[in-house]
């Protein structure tokens, strides 16, 4: 009988073992697990900035949103407007409004492009009508059909506009219009909605994969009577981004 015992008793000893180191290593996986994805959360976090700073981990031009050039048209005179509807930013509405010299002979229809970070819909147009709208490189692109044949040397003005929807929903905010055509002028305009206006202003522009704050005369000021910013820009570069962010 006591040789039994002394068996059991080594077994149950043996299995309990077992299961203390089965446990221990467990647990010391879990622990070295947790640490690793902790250490390398930090080290992201320390060489983040330098290592996006390597030429290999630079956007890719391809992948930002970008419009075709086009020389149909040249625009004497751009006004962009971006009117903030609602207070969390949820709504807004896009306007622009050019003088267009026509550049070409034989000219019925040309392109307008939108582009946001949540979504855009709505479009419309003063002159003639949107035959079709559809995704292109990151724009809503719409091909405006002037329903006319216009010549070389024709001037009009266009009014096209857009509704925006979610595209301004954060603390800091910005708005990017690029140049796809010969332009003589630019104008950016933000309205802001009552009880929310900005705070601060910085203007910068994107030629290809680099981005540069630049000095402008960009200032917070009354518009329709309440406050926006405005952005004059005298011979806009071709084919250029103008980047303007905000705080509010």
């Amino acid at each position: 009988m006591t040789h039994i015992f002394s068996d059991l008793f080594v077994l149950v000893s043996t299995h309990l073992a077992t299961l203390a180191a089965t446990t221990l290593s467990l647990l010391a996986a879990a622990v070295f697990a947790y640490f690793r994805g902790e250490i390398n959360a930090g080290t992201k976090w320390a060489f983040g900035p330098m290592t996006r700073r390597l030429p290999w981990n630079q956007s890719d031009p391809a992948k930002r949103p970008t419009l075709a050039l086009d020389s149909s048209l040249s625009s004497e005179l751009t006004v962009v407007d971006i009117f903030l509807l609602a207070t969390d930013g949820r709504t807004a509405r896009y306007q622009k409004t050019a003088n267009y010299l026509v550049d070409r002979d034989s000219v019925h229809s040309y392109r307008e492009g939108v582009t946001g970070s949540g979504t855009v819909g709505g479009f419309s147009t003063l002159v003639g009508s949107v035959a079709e709208t559809a995704q292109e490189h990151g724009f809503y692109i719409s091909r405006i059909d002037l329903a006319d044949i216009l010549t070389k040397g024709y001037r009009f003005q266009n009014v096209f506009t857009a509704n925006l929807y979610d595209c301004f929903t954060s603390n800091e905010e910005h708005w990017t219009q690029e140049i796809p055509r010969p332009t003589k002028h630019l104008t950016l305009r933000i309205h802001f909605p009552t009880g929310r206006p900005p705070k601060l202003v910085r203007c910068k522009v994107v030629e290809g994969v680099t981005s540069k704050q630049v000095r402008t005369d960009a200032k917070i000021t009354g518009l329709s009577g309440e406050q926006g910013i405005v952005w004059d820009i005298q011979n806009p570069k071709l084919g250029d981004i103008y980047k303007l962010e905000w705080v509010w």
